[in-house]
């Protein structure tokens, strides 16, 4: 099975280097290690890597040679830009499709939480108002304390010359009789 080895860091080219240039110094050499036995003997082919420029270089500098390649080339090339965009688009929505997640699981916790709070008051107040008289007290003064909680303040809202006041009311506590 073939297993190329990386080149040492000294012979790698820096990512994403962009060089058109036609001097042999530009081409790098890489020792390929193919773990090919023959003989007991380890054959280490020398394959060429070419750094050149990018790949729409690459094509005109391949499509200048030879004219015959154009059409194939052009789709080709027009292939590989709708896969890279459908690519970029896929890892956006992937990204967003995460964060979603991550919110959504988060608010699922605070929410079980919350459920669980209101289930142990819910089985507080089941105890609290176990006999009827204690639960019509308690529930008329819960009301009382929601309306208290909820004293409306004096609030203006203005459309088309309409004014509308709400006006602040006290409210005593409530008793059965």
């Amino acid at each position: 099975m073939d297993h190329p080895n990386s080149p040492s860091p000294g012979e790698r080219p820096a990512k994403r280097q962009c060089r058109i240039s036609n001097h042999p110094e530009y081409e790098i050499r890489v020792q390929s290690h193919s773990q090919q036995f023959t003989d007991s003997k380890i054959i280490e082919p020398e394959v060429p890597v070419r750094t050149r420029g990018s790949l729409t270089a690459e094509f005109m500098k391949l499509l200048y040679y030879n004219d015959a390649l154009t059409t194939p080339a052009l789709k080709l090339l027009n292939l590989f830009f709708c896969l890279w965009g459908c690519y970029v688009v896929k890892s956006a929505e992937k990204i967003r499709l995460e964060e979603g997640q991550r919110q959504l699981q988060a608010l699922n916790e605070w929410l079980v939480s919350d459920g669980d709070i209101l289930l142990q008051l819910c089985d507080e107040q089941a105890l609290i108002l176990s006999d009827p008289k204690r639960a019509v007290q308690a529930l008329c003064n819960g009301v009382v304390s929601s309306l208290q909680a909820s004293e409306t303040q004096a609030c203006h809202a203005d459309r088309h010359s309409l004014s509308l006041i709400v006006v602040q009311r006290s409210w005593a506590t409530m008793t059965p009789e």
